[in-house]
């Protein structure tokens, strides 16, 4: 039999952490996203409800084994206050999913201040001439008396203006495309280390950046993972994240379709209000209807990853659909607000500039879809 039906635990996590949402984080939503201040108070706070840990060690305060359902379930609540926010689950998964494979002397000092919220770490695969095709990265990482020199840039990195370090990766020279490439802890204090922010149209908080590398020393016990096995370590996590982010995307666009109906039913024109006029109210049935679909593609996706299925295409489907999804509800509901919607009064502007970054963001469209098309041809059919 088929059931769509959450567990009690994780239906109780997202009840608790709904109130959380919408007590804490709505308010103050529109005025964090217009600041590059990046909210520590609040990621502690985060940190404080168990949302950061989610997958991660018990040791070192996370809640165990592998949760995609729970992460994917965090992501969507929280950004129905705070998209930006709504990441930082996702982000810390994701280079908490790496640190578990450093050294001890690493993961004792990185994993409980990121799970408590109190530090954060970045993840630079991205550079200038390899953004989609991480695998073209030309950062080097040159062997020498304990440890290496690391040189290169890294460029759109989230998190990189607020973050106590990187995971940066680099290849081993000579090397080419994914093989030799290997990841390194880098405090981003470290002599030969320089960041710069990188402003974007939303996500400010984020903290995009770029990291230059100037013959950095990196020591030996901060090699994570096996030499040369860094990208293919990475790469396999990022099916686990895809489908998160496109929850967090359709939790945005579901306040904002909430909204737009909530001021539908109040605003009134000719008589009567606006929602009832099909104009008005098809587009909110419309959107949803799409909302919908999307969000659970997206939990089939983290369903077959707990499963151990293989769930590659579907985390794809996941990362272009869902955004796209989301963009275009949100543009509705600023239509359906008039004057209002385009007002910097209203979060709905700025929620609609977050959320576009995720066209772009952790693999475009394009990327996603050549990931689809070639597990269709290899399977010789359309059904997943």
């Amino acid at each position: 039999m088929v059931s769509f039906e959450f567990t009690d635990e994780q239906s109780e996590f997202q009840k608790t952490l709904a109130v959380f949402t919408r007590k804490q984080l709505l308010p103050g939503y529109r005025d964090r996203a217009a600041s590059t201040a990046f909210p520590f108070d609040i990621l502690r706070q985060l940190g404080e409800l168990g949302v950061l840990g989610i997958g991660l060690p018990e040791q070192y305060g996370g809640t165990g084994a592998e949760d995609p359902l729970m992460l994917g379930l965090a992501t969507e609540t929280l950004a129905y206050g705070d998209v930006n926010l709504a990441s930082a689950p996702i982000q810390i998964g994701l280079i908490g999913s790496q640190l578990v494979h450093a050294t001890e002397e690493v993961r004792q000092h990185y994993l409980p201040a990121m799970i408590e919220g109190r530090e954060t770490v970045a993840i630079a695969l991205t550079e200038p001439g390899s953004g989609s095709d991480a695998a073209a990265m030309t950062t080097v990482a040159r062997p020498v008396d304990g440890g290496w020199r690391l040189t290169g840039e890294k460029t759109a990195i989230s998190w990189a203006c607020n973050a106590s370090a990187a995971l940066i990766y680099a290849r081993d020279p000579g090397s080419t495309r994914a093989a030799g490439v290997s990841c390194y802890l880098v405090p981003l204090d470290a002599e030969g280390v320089s960041v710069h922010h990188m402003p974007g149209m939303g996500c400010l908080p984020l903290g995009w950046g770029s990291i230059h590398l100037d013959d950095v020393f990196v020591p030996e016990s901060h090699l994570v993972g096996e030499s040369g096995k860094g990208f293919q370590a990475v790469m396999s996590h990022f099916d686990f994240s895809r489908a998160a982010i496109g929850l967090m995307c359709l939790g945005a666009a579901q306040v904002s379709l909430d909204e737009a109906a909530t001021y539908a039913t109040d605003r009134h024109a000719f008589g009567k209000p606006i929602a009832d006029y099909q104009g008005v109210s098809f587009q909110i049935a419309e959107h949803t209807t799409y909302l919908e679909a999307a969000r659970w593609m997206c939990y089939h996706a983290l369903w077959l990853r707990e499963e151990n299925k293989p769930h590659t295409s579907l985390a794809s489907m996941s990362k272009w659909w869902p955004p796209v999804v989301a963009k275009n509800a949100i543009e509705a509901a600023m239509k359906i607000h008039g004057n209002l919607g385009y007002s910097t009064e209203f979060p709905l502007q700025q929620r609609h500039r977050d959320v576009m970054a995720y066209l772009v963001a952790d693999g475009t469209a394009e990327i996603q879809k050549r990931i689809i098309a070639k597990d269709v041809f290899d399977r010789g059919s359309v059904v997943y």
